[in-house]
């Protein structure tokens, strides 16, 4: 039976339209908003065809529409209410709980397991005291990724309710943004069933998947390890095997990063396999975002986003009263005081990354001042922990610790860190990093009696830097790596700076230049680039090598020039250089960040002929994509970007031609079973009559079809668009840049030809 359903008028839509484009939502948050869990009746309302009755009004009511004013009231369609189908789901749903009490114990066993692994926080830096998870957590926010355009327009949620209506998701976030400090809540969340799915409580599963890279088999699966551990930790086999068949557990995988690049594929696969036999099954993975993702049916990307000053305050109040219990409150609201001061703009920035806060307040409360670059703050937050805490407690050690100074031990770690980094490992086995020891030890002017001498302090002093100050952390058995990936990154790009002294020109920087197209080396270069008292020649280096990469990719070649030629067809007044990254990047769907990095107007008002332009880029790669995978959700949602008529004024043939096209579209659509004949045997030249009109009103020509956004495995094109957004940042890393100068380097950006403006 059809349920009463409604339709919008046409004034209706228009009204609607205009109310969802005053918000700058995209259908999935307003289905989200509205409580949905596809898309597509969010279409049917903007497109003028029955919905259900209580989500035509669930709509309205999410736009501040008065449903009455935008019905058609000619087009009622009448049936019977919701409630029965409403009271058939809670039935079905009420006869899915209650397992077997063995299943029960078992699911006890695991939650009490996973919250002894979530309690305590990750943190590179420890305190006097452990930290709990409910001393210093502080409410994070998520929003959907956005691989194009300026993802801080997008309206962010907090994390449960997020994370709540998807069963597949990623979570990705830079650097110490708290990724696993999340995940640690989630857990927690779970266990005391404040975040359920579908209605009905899960089993929280945490796995830090670096743990994968300890195993001695390499390929052991993902579900044969986990079933070990929950058999080492005194569950049955048959309560195993029982936990995977009822299907609800809720897999929490942290670090995707941190899983060796040789094990992507494999775990992404053994992933697959697990949602594949156990419908029911949820999994949740964190990630750094720039960096290699995994590639899951279904999966959804969401954001972590950056911390509101509300978020700072609320965390340092709690930091401060968790490691200063008398005195927390003086302490934080000093910290809070001298953060706001007007010179403090920098730090400020700064602060909205968690780790980067925490850093903060672990040398504020020692010093009392705040470095103004992050190299500054991480080397204040290791002189504390190597130079200051001993002195603090009143320790003195007798270890080989004693010949060395601060400034040494930093040495040796950075030797450490420079070795594992290039290698790209993220374990050390014993035997590898005591060598490293030893030799950084030997290159320092230590003489051991004997060779056996040498490698008992090597020993030692791994032993001071796991136990005392936390530097490194034994995974395994006899398995070792950074506490955190940052400081490997800032000790590498430490021991790069140091050797400045001695680079005089570009070629002098060749080494390091030569990562510039590897995204794990950006922090790195970064970094470095920041340190060095004089980064002229080492920026001259990293342009010239991603000018040597265009030369050596002619397609690369021919879409730089095609993203020149726009740039100088446009007559607004905006920086050349950002307008050649505005093509490019929407060409890439890379969106408009590094322009609006380049020419901050860009990000406030686009003039038409710029947002005409960024609508007609997408609105190709989306035809493109959907082409690839007919899904009918997708298609209803290419169907809505074509409605440019409504946004721009366009010439007569290319409206006609996007009308044509539309309802060519919405037709196959309501043709569901239909719509892979169609796709099959008509959406190719659909698909090209759409670029034909977009080309001919444009005047473009060419192969649309350069870079990775075709479906080839060349990912040249992007590769060369974040070596530019790498410069970029580079040029605002260290002050030695002149404003001047700045300006003239970034001349030199998005150019095929060889060229470099000298000062």
């Amino acid at each position: 039976m059809a349920k009463r359903s409604f339709k919008a008028s046409q004034d209706g839509i228009i009204r609607a339209k205009r109310a969802f484009d005053l918000r700058g939502w995209t259908q999935e948050y307003l289905a989200a908003e509205v409580g949905l869990q596809t898309r597509q009746s969010v279409w049917k309302f903007f497109s003028g065809r029955p919905v259900e009755r209580h989500i035509f009004i669930d709509i309205c009511f999410t736009l501040d529409l008065d449903w009455e004013d935008i019905v058609d009231r000619s087009a009622f369609v009448a049936d019977t209410p919701d409630l029965v189908l409403e009271e058939a789901q809670a039935a079905v749903a009420s006869t899915s709980e209650n397992p077997g009490g063995d299943l029960a114990e078992a699911r006890l066993h695991l939650i009490t397991l996973a919250q002894s692994q979530c309690h305590l926080l990750e943190i590179p830096l420890d305190l006097h005291q452990p930290i709990t998870l409910a001393q210093l957590y502080t409410e994070a926010y998520l929003r959907p990724h956005q691989r194009f355009g300026a993802a801080a327009s997008l309206a962010k949620t907090p994390a449960t309710e997020a994370i709540q209506p998807h069963s597949r998701v990623l979570i990705v976030g830079g650097p110490g943004a708290g990724k696993t400090t999340l995940l640690q809540h989630l857990v927690l969340e779970i266990s005391a069933e404040g975040l359920r799915g579908d209605g009905m409580a899960y089993l929280p599963v945490f796995l830090r998947l670096r743990q994968l890279a300890l195993v001695s088999e390499a390929d052991i699966p993902v579900q044969q390890y986990l079933n070990q551990r929950w058999l080492a930790s005194g569950l049955s086999p048959s309560q195993v095997d029982h936990l995977w068949q009822q299907g609800r557990i809720w897999l929490l995988l942290d670090g995707w990063d941190e899983l060796p690049i040789e094990q992507h594929r494999a775990v992404t696969q053994q992933i697959q396999t697990l949602l594949d036999t156990y419908p029911g099954l949820r999994v949740l993975i964190s990630g750094r975002s720039g960096g290699p993702l995994p590639q899951l049916n279904g999966l959804v990307t969401l954001e972590l986003t950056e911390f509101a000053p509300q978020q700072v305050e609320a965390f340092v109040e709690k930091w401060f009263a968790a490691s200063q219990p008398i005195q927390g409150e003086w302490f934080a609201q000093t910290f809070l005081q001298t953060l706001n001061h007007p010179e403090n703009d920098r730090l400020r920035e700064m602060a909205l990354t968690p780790i980067l806060l925490h850093l903060m307040c672990l040398v504020f409360q020692r010093f009392g001042q705040f470095p103004e670059q992050r190299s500054k703050l991480y080397q204040q937050a290791l002189d504390l922990l190597l130079g200051q805490w001993d002195q603090q407690r009143g320790i003195h050690r007798s270890h080989p610790l004693r010949h060395l100074s601060p400034l040494d031990l930093t040495g040796v770690l950075a030797d450490v860190a420079a070795h594992s980094f290039e290698q790209g490992r993220v374990v050390l086995e014993e035997a590898e990093l005591l060598g490293l020891i030893a030799k950084s030890l030997v290159n320092r002017g230590a003489q051991g009696d004997t060779l056996e001498r040498l490698w008992a302090d090597s020993k030692a002093i791994l032993q001071v830097l796991i136990e005392h100050y936390g530097m490194l952390t034994e995974r395994e058995l006899g398995s070792y790596a950074f506490a955190h990936l940052s400081f490997q990154e800032f000790l590498t790009a430490r021991r790069w700076a140091l050797t400045a002294l001695a680079k005089t020109n570009a070629e002098d920087w060749a080494d390091l230049a030569s990562h510039i197209a590897d995204a794990r080396w950006r922090e790195v270069i970064l970094l470095t680039v920041e340190m060095v008292p004089q980064p002229d020649a080492l920026w001259e280096a990293l342009w010239r090598q991603s000018q040597q990469y265009v030369l050596a990719h002619p397609r690369l070649m021919a879409l730089v020039g095609w993203a020149k030629d726009q740039a100088e067809a446009i007559a607004e007044d905006y920086h050349p250089a950002a307008l050649r990254g505005f093509y490019l990047g929407l060409r890439l769907e890379q969106g408009i960040d590094l322009a609006t990095a380049l020419e901050a107007r860009l990000a406030l008002d686009l003039p038409p002929s710029l947002a005409l332009d960024e609508a007609l880029i997408r609105l190709l790669h989306q035809a493109r994509h959907w082409l690839r995978d007919t899904d009918g959700q997708r298609g209803f949602d290419l169907a809505f970007a074509m409605d440019l008529p409504q946004r721009f004024s366009l010439g007569p043939d290319l409206a006609d031609a996007l009308s044509q096209l539309q309802t060519q579209l919405l037709d196959a659509l309501e043709e569901q079973g239909d719509l892979a004949t169609w796709c099959e045997s008509q959406g190719a030249a659909w698909c090209q009559g759409l670029q034909d009109a977009v080309f001919r009103y444009r005047g473009w020509s060419g192969d649309w079809g350069n870079g990775s956004t075709d479906g080839s495995t060349d990912e040249s094109p992007r590769t060369y668009y974040h070596m530019q957004r790498l410069l970029v940042d580079s040029l605002r890393h260290n002050r030695s840049f002149t404003a001047d100068r700045i300006q003239t380097l970034e001349q030199c950006l998005f150019v095929r030809e060889v060229q470099y403006e000298s000062a």
